[in-house]
């Protein structure tokens, strides 16, 4: 429920070492390594004994080796993809091993990759050679299609002592112009059209060659060119018979290489495992690059929560006997990473905090204020109890039979924990599938008294914006800043208070909600305007904050979103129902079926689209209404040294 305390540390250490001690601060994921500036005499007398360390050439061969493996998963994936399904994509289910079966298993791993490769990258050149081929044929085949028609022998396209014979296009709005002046010009001569499309138009010529000088003059004046098919015997139609059974050939000898390769597929699991063993290598190696050394030792720097301290200390002696470990606190200038600690129930609601932005390392975790609003809201918003058994039962079943990733678990527990207030809520104010269900609410019903909702709505949005501004008074007086918290707090807190009753939210206090109002009023007249040095600027800018209940009063009517967006819920699923029931009696015999479909297909959608509506609604409450009472942001997340698999847990380090 807090922001967890930080420390920096110091590794120092044997270069012998310094491989096993980066192994055990990736496997245990407790430390930020941030990078050293060496040789800067600013940064105190040690940092100029200094250099920086890295290990050039293992990265590059260690980067290389990836570069083969993901190559090989990749060829995998393009022909034989894996089947998953949407939630094997969800799951986090790993391969556990020991760090000593890991190093062995690498060995082992190594060598089948090795082959594996080997055998891919040579039916990944033959495939790629067959691709070329079928490019060119395919080529060849787009410039002949268009002389399908032509009948005479390709060979004989050429001149002779006495005849020349040519192919020849020219754009189509040429050609009853070229026609006519080679008539005019030259009587004897054959213009044959082989085919014509939008554009371009296809010919056979033939001519004397004693003509050939008359024919020239004439050709010049239109945009004609001469089609040649070097290399080729036979009509065109023989020819393209040709290119069709040279291309289903190599399509076949493709088919075969790419089911050749397909006996590689029983090794995706030894590739994927192997991947990430040179994942973690390369990382340690990539990160070598933020160390600092001497000629025979290291040095690492970094943050790490202080209650973790004694567990690395204790891993560190025990494993690697030349490191020492040195740490202190933050000084006053240093902005820590930040990470947040909260109870198991409420942890995965950070991800709603994460959203907004990092706490202030010296700020406020908001996570456990904004959780039970935040379902409270997401309730009231979907409305429908009916939705919210579909809800609940999903993330449960999902949660129950699937072993999900962090980030994907938390989502779903949040989901869980918003459909078990939908079912409250919608049970309390009166929504089962749109009334699909002829259930009573316990409570009221919001459609038959939208006013009675909409004073709860509003109520409750008061109460939280008085929780943030507590929470900021709460800080103030923690921080000794006991005038900031009155003059800032305490008064428009009594102020807001005094308006409420004075309008008679409680009947008979208006004598006292206007009492409490005009004395709050005038103590944040006295006190907003503390920073003046003018005696006048002060009276005046505490006069002008009254103002600012314009802002309080336009919050509260934020949450006026609860009704609506409750109401819109209830009226679209009713909606639904109607035009469902309309559609079974207006079509005979097979109505009551339609009417099935459509309602399911329509309660679905309304779910859908109500769920989206819901979350970022009540989101939106947290960042704009209540966040801006207290909550500040500018911190950095806390990002460990860790390991980054996809298919291996590496455990028994902990």
């Amino acid at each position: 429920m807090a922001i967890a305390k930080m420390n920096k540390v110091y590794l120092l250490g044997h270069q012998e070492e310094k491989d096993k001690a980066l192994s055990i601060l990736q496997q245990l994921a407790m430390v930020e390594i941030d990078e050293i500036q060496t040789g800067d005499a600013a940064a105190g007398t040690w940092a100029e004994l200094l250099d920086t360390d890295h290990e050039q050439e293992t990265l590059q061969g260690l980067e290389a080796r990836l570069a083969e493996v993901r190559f090989a998963l990749d060829f995998l994936d393009r022909y034989y993809p894996p089947k998953k399904s949407f939630l094997d994509a969800l799951s986090r289910e790993k391969k556990n091993v020991l760090p000593e079966e890991l190093a062995a298993g690498a060995i082992v791993w190594s060598k089948v990759v090795d082959n594996v490769c080997s055998v891919l990258r040579q039916a990944e050149e033959k495939i790629m050679s067959l691709r070329n081929e079928s490019t060119q044929l395919q080529n060849l085949k787009t410039i002949l299609s268009p002389w399908e028609k032509l009948t005479a022998p390709l060979e004989e396209l050429r001149a002779t002592e006495l005849v020349c014979m040519e192919a020849i296009t020219l754009p189509s709005v040429e050609l009853a112009s070229l026609c006519d002046n080679l008539l005019a010009a030259i009587g004897e001569v054959y213009l044959s059209e082989v085919s014509v499309d939008r554009n371009e138009a296809y010919l056979f010529l033939a001519y004397p060659v004693s003509r050939t000088e008359e024919l020239q003059k004439v050709v010049k004046q239109f945009n004609l060119s001469r089609q040649t098919f070097p290399a080729l015997n036979g009509t065109v139609a023989e020819n393209l018979a040709r290119i069709e059974a040279e291309m289903a050939m190599l399509s076949s000898k493709r088919e075969e290489v790419v089911a050749g390769a397909g006996k590689q597929v029983e090794f995706r699991e030894t590739l994927e495992f192997y991947h990430d063993y040179l994942t973690m290598e390369r990382d340690k190696k990539e990160k070598v690059g933020s160390l600092a050394r001497t000629g025979d030792s290291f040095v690492v720097e970094g943050w790490m929560k202080e209650k973790d301290l004694p567990l690395l200390e204790k891993k560190l002696a025990t494993a690697c006997p030349t490191v020492t470990l040195v740490s202190r606190h933050p000084e006053k200038e240093e902005m820590p990473p930040v990470v947040l600690e909260n109870t198991a129930s409420i942890a995965p609601f950070e991800l709603i905090t994460n959203l907004y932005g990092t706490p202030h390392p010296h700020g406020i975790d908001p996570t456990f204020a904004l959780t039970p609003f935040f379902v409270v809201f997401f309730g009231l918003c979907l409305s429908d109890a009916g939705y919210g058994l579909i809800l609940t039962a999903l993330a449960a079943l999902v949660l129950w039979k699937v072993k999900l990733s962090k980030i994907a678990s938390n989502a779903f527990y949040v989901i869980l924990a918003s459909g078990v207030s939908t079912i409250i809520f919608g049970a309390l104010i009166g929504g089962w599938f749109g009334g699909l269900l002829p259930i009573e609410p316990f409570f009221f019903d919001a459609q038959k008294d939208p006013m009675r909702m909409l004073a709860w709505s509003l109520g409750i949005g008061v109460f939280q914006i008085f929780v943030g501004m507590g929470i900021k008074c709460h800080r103030n007086i923690r921080e000794r800043k006991i005038l900031d918290a009155v003059s800032d707090q305490l008064f428009w807190i009594l102020l807001i208070t005094g308006l409420i009753l004075l309008a008679g939210a409680l009947p008979g206090l208006q004598m006292l909600g206007r009492n409490l109002a005009l004395l709050s009023a005038a103590g944040l007249v006295l006190t907003q305007g503390r920073t003046q040095k003018n005696i006048v600027m002060k009276f005046l800018s505490g006069l002008f904050s009254l103002y600012n209940i314009t802002g309080f009063l336009g919050d509260i009517l934020s949450y006026s979103r609860l009704l609506a967006l409750g109401l819109a819920t209830s009226v679209i699923a009713m909606a639904i129902n109607m035009i469902g029931q309309m559609v079974g009696e207006a079509v005979p015999i097979i109505g009551p079926i339609i009417m099935v479909g459509f309602l399911i297909g329509g309660h679905i959608f309304n779910l859908v689209i109500n769920i989206l509506g819901s979350f970022v609604h009540s989101t939106r409450l947290q960042y704009l209404e209540f966040f801006n009472r207290f909550f500040e942001t500018g911190g950095q997340a806390f990002k460990p040294f860790q390991l980054e698999t996809k298919h291996l847990e590496v455990r028994g380090e902990r």
